[in-house]
Order: C-alpha cells, then structure tokens, then sequence
C-alpha cells in the first residue's frame, strides 16, 4: 500500500520547505515534474503481470490524502494572511498548493468519487469543493464516461485544438452538462429544484468563501480562488491529454463502444506509483469503479509520448504537442486501416 504513498511526500514537503525559505516551496514542483519524467527513463515497464488482492486497506490512502491536502491548503490560506507575508511568499505558496492539488488533490478526488462507497464519494466531493469545482463529479461520471471520445463530451479534447482553446471551451461546457442533468435527474424524479446538486455546490462553494473571507481577510481570499483556478487547469490538462483526437466512429447514428484505443495511457509502472495508475486510462474506462491498484496496462492503447507530466509540459506549446500527437494519430489511423484491411 505504501508504494502509493508518494503525494503525501510532495505535499508535505510544501509546509516543511516553507519553514526553511517563504520561495522554497516551489521546489515542491521541480521535485515533482523530475520524478515523474526522470520515472520514463529509469524503466519503461508497461505491465502489471498480476492484480493485487482486493483490500480496504488499499482505499485509505486517497482518503487520508484528501484531508491533508484540505488541511494544508487551509494553513498556505492563513500563513499568506499574516500581516508579515510578502508578495513573493503568496505567489510561491499559491503556485506551490495550486499544482500540488490539480495534480493529486484531482487524482483522489476522481478516485473517491468513483466509489461505490457513498462516504468515499462525499469526501471525493469534498476535495473537489476546495478547489471550487464541485460539479466536476457530476459532469465526469455522468457526462464523460457516456460520451468520452464524441463530440458530445465536452472534456474530449478534438484534433487540432489547442489546450487555451479547449479549457475556454471545457470550463463552462462541463457546468452546463452538469446542471443539464441535474436539471432533467430532478425533473424526471419530480424533485423541486433545490435538490439540483449545482445548486448546493454553489452554496456551498459561497459559504467557503465567505468564511475564508472572515477568518483571512479578502487576501485570503483572494488566495482560495486563484489556487482553485490553477487546480482547474492542472485538472483540465489531464483531460486534454487523456483523450486528445481520439474519436469514436459513428455507424447508423449510433457511436462504437468505448474501446481501448480511445484513450491515451501512460503506462509507466514506477510513474503510475505516484499518481495512484491514472495513466492506466484505458483499463479504467473499462472499469469506472475498480480501485486504483487493481488497474493495469492494457497491450497496444495508446502511450503518451512522455508520460503525463512530459506531455502536459508539451501540450502547454501547442505547435509543439500538435506536430507530436498529430503525427501519433495519423500513425493509429493507418494502422487500423491496415488492421482493417487485413481482416
């Protein structure tokens, strides 16, 4: 279980690193981005030969990891309140938190609120709530794991697109797609409309900030929005890169089946440690539900081209992640072109 257990090094390094220098905390990212790319190098096994055994035990590490990222975004909003904070100390924090809980604050959220355990997903929603992106649950269960690979999901990234294009597009369409359900889920069940979950979200979501308001002042804030902002972005790159230009084909007006070769992958075993095996995209598509440990690579899916971090650092330089990736599809095409032929 412990394999796991890299985030909880990553995030507590933000608090411990800030005790020795207010700007040392962005050390916390470069430390994260050299694992995670430097992993692609020490080994490229792709395959998991054996599911571990089933064990709760396995369920209390995201579950532990979304109450001390909670708790250490809570301290980053009081220690920039100090009247003794500088500037440099509140962009260093907010840029160290922010990414730190894009990246694996999003990674336990999705897996919580996946669960079959209704506690598991409350505390999913929890997550997602500090960083002001409640509906996510509703838009991803709901929306992207129906859809993905159409153009009916609005987190499928389309070819050509570049990732400033997609997350001005994304933001507002998964709200949409969220309080669309909602709206029809309260309809159908005769609900009035205060049990539409959009709603509760936003309550709840401005109750937080007026309590960060009393409690910080408006420079904490301040602080609780950007850092939920960058978190959103962080979140909304993984998605781009998940399913970039994958589309599934339409026959007599209905879509294929999600297959396999929808999703990218970043199979890594030794990356896949620190970011609890979401780079094992495809096998969880195959099963929403299955904890984290238990997914696997699966044989010819798409591979990023350097892992999750290296190509999200590429999809940040879209004439370099089209001129990659483009070519990537071109290349898938052909040979299911020639798969097809073939058979």
């Amino acid at each position: 279980m412990w394999r796991y257990s890299g985030p909880f090094l990553f995030l507590g390094s933000i608090p411990l690193l800030h005790t020795w220098s207010p700007t040392a905390p962005l050390l916390t990212i470069a430390l994260l981005l050299a694992a995670l790319i430097g992993a692609e190098f020490i080994t490229s096994s792709r395959t998991l030969r054996r599911r571990p055994a089933t064990s709760t035990r396995f369920r209390w590490l995201p579950i532990l990891y979304a109450g001390a990222q909670i708790a250490v975004t809570a301290w980053a909003i009081l220690a920039v309140a100090n009247p003794r904070s500088t500037p440099l100390e509140f962009l260093t924090l907010l840029f160290s938190v922010g990414i730190i809980s894009g990246v694996f604050g999003m990674l336990t959220a999705h897996e919580l609120i996946h669960s079959h355990s209704a506690h598991e997903r409350f505390i999913g929603t929890a997550m997602l709530t500090a960083m002001m992106y409640g509906q996510f649950r509703i838009s991803h269960i709901y929306g992207h794991h129906r859809w993905a690979a159409t153009a009916r999901d609005s987190s499928t990234a389309w070819r050509g697109e570049s990732f400033y294009s997609f997350l001005l597009r994304t933001v507002p369409a998964q709200f949409e797609d969220a309080w669309r359900f909602e709206h029809g889920r309260c309809r159908s069940r005769g609900l009035p409309w205060h049990h539409n979950r959009i709603y509760l979200d936003l309550v709840i979501t401005l109750g937080l900030c007026a309590l960060t308001l009393v409690l910080a002042g408006p420079i904490g804030l301040f602080f609780f929005i950007l850092q939920g902002a960058i978190a959103i972005i962080v979140l909304e790159l993984f998605n781009y890169i998940a399913h970039y230009g994958l589309m599934r084909r339409v026959a007599n007006q209905r879509f294929e089946p999600l297959g396999d070769h929808h999703s990218w992958n970043s199979s890594n075993a030794l990356a896949n440690l620190v970011i609890f095996n979401m780079g094992r995209h495809s096998d969880h598509h195959r099963h929403p539900a299955r904890s984290y440990e238990q997914l696997a690579a699966i044989d010819r899916a798409p591979e990023l081209p350097a892992g999750y971090a290296g190509s999200i650092l590429l999809a940040l330089a879209p004439p370099l992640w089209h001129r990659l990736m483009d070519a990537k599809l071109d290349s898938l095409a052909e040979g299911a072109a020639r798969a097809k032929a073939a058979a």
